[in-house]
């Protein structure tokens, strides 16, 4: 019996990997061998034919007819799927450490330090190779269901500062429990979560990491987005449809249909202009409507405008006090982030205006 167990050949893991970093997507057969091409840089749509036959005889794909196509989907009721996709992740990994043997003291030390935290269910990368490059990484944190995340947060903020320290890299992480994780996962709001996971390499517990997606697609249909939202560039039309969304819609601006988008990317994008009117228009998105405050931090951070943003949430603590913004407040200054001043008299115009004390 265990001489027949092989490793998974490289097209089967190529294909499985392209569909799971592809979730909601319907991918013909070309549209598949397309994709593989890209990011492997060969592939031959009758080689993936007949891979995807052979897949799909043992229970781990299915293929529908979708018009002339056949269009390719994971079957996340076979119950060896959860399985090949940890050795999936376990590949990536192993793959991206002979390349970069550096980083194994990094990641030796995290899972070290990390190994008595039961509550992390699985801890994955984003994006690795376009962070490397700017000498950085960010870290998924999932963590099991718990009543105190603030403080599991603060926790694993403070020993991932301690290893950006050491290993002089830097290190963003975004730290949700299984409910934020669901949720922002069966958002129709673009948000960064949805986006990571087309570029994530899960480096601890993958199969955690794949029950907890299953658990959610059992119940509901979810899409990753393979695009990265830039904030500095939202369309204008966006940006005025979610102010509006949320609460705030400026004098004499025209609404329109347009993307929706987290209320988290929005603040970063206004943080990011130099009109103080935008900016002004923060604590009064944030005091109307709830938000993610690791999410929030983590983007501040990524982005650059953490220094902005503690500065506006103190004031809002002052003016109207909300635990998602103490929340915020204390992961910030864990970071080290040096406030900047903000003239709270005209922000606190700007919140009654918008009935937002």
């Amino acid at each position: 019996m265990f001489a027949e167990i092989t490793t998974m050949n490289t097209l089967t893991l190529q294909i499985l990997d392209t569909l799971s970093s592809s979730l909601g997507d319907s991918l013909s057969i070309n549209q598949l061998t397309e994709r593989i091409k890209s990011k492997y840089g060969t592939a031959f749509y009758a080689n993936t034919y007949k891979k995807l036959q052979d897949l799909k005889r043992e229970g781990v794909l299915n293929l529908s007819t979708v018009g002339k196509s056949a269009v390719a989907r994971l079957n996340f009721q076979n119950y060896l799927l959860i399985d090949l996709l940890a050795e999936i992740e376990i590949a990536k990994k192993v793959q991206v450490l002979r390349e970069r043997t550096d980083l194994i003291t990094l990641l030796a030390e995290l899972d070290k330090s990390l190994s008595e935290k039961c509550s992390i269910k699985s801890v994955s990368t984003i994006d690795l190779d376009t962070n490397l490059k700017l000498n950085r990484i960010e870290l998924l944190f999932l963590l099991r269901k718990a009543s105190s995340l603030h403080n599991e947060a603060i926790e694993l903020c403070s020993e991932t500062q301690k290893l950006q320290n050491k290993h002089n890299l830097r290190i963003d992480s975004l730290i949700l429990d299984e409910n934020s994780f669901s949720s922002l996962l069966r958002s129709n709001e673009i948000n960064p979560l949805r986006e990571a996971l087309a570029k994530e390499i899960t480096l601890f517990c993958p199969q955690a990491f794949w029950s907890e997606i299953k658990r959610i697609i059992d119940e509901t249909e979810i899409a990753f987005i393979r695009t990265e939202t830039k904030p500095a560039k939202t369309p204008e039309l966006d940006t005025l449809y979610n102010l509006s969304r949320f609460g705030y819609k400026e004098l004499g601006s025209v609404i329109e249909q347009g993307k929706k988008i987290c209320i988290e990317y929005i603040t970063t994008a206004l943080l990011l202009q130099t009109d103080a009117r935008r900016i002004e228009a923060v604590p009064v998105l944030l005091a109307k409507n709830d938000f993610n405050s690791n999410l929030l931090a983590f983007l501040g951070q990524k982005f650059g405008t953490s220094g902005k943003l503690l500065g506006l949430l103190k004031v809002l603590q002052n003016i109207k006090p909300k635990r998602e913004v103490e929340e915020t407040i204390k992961l910030l200054e864990i970071y080290g982030v040096k406030e900047m001043q903000v003239d709270e008299r005209s922000i606190l115009e700007k919140m009654r205006l918008y009935n937002a004390t």
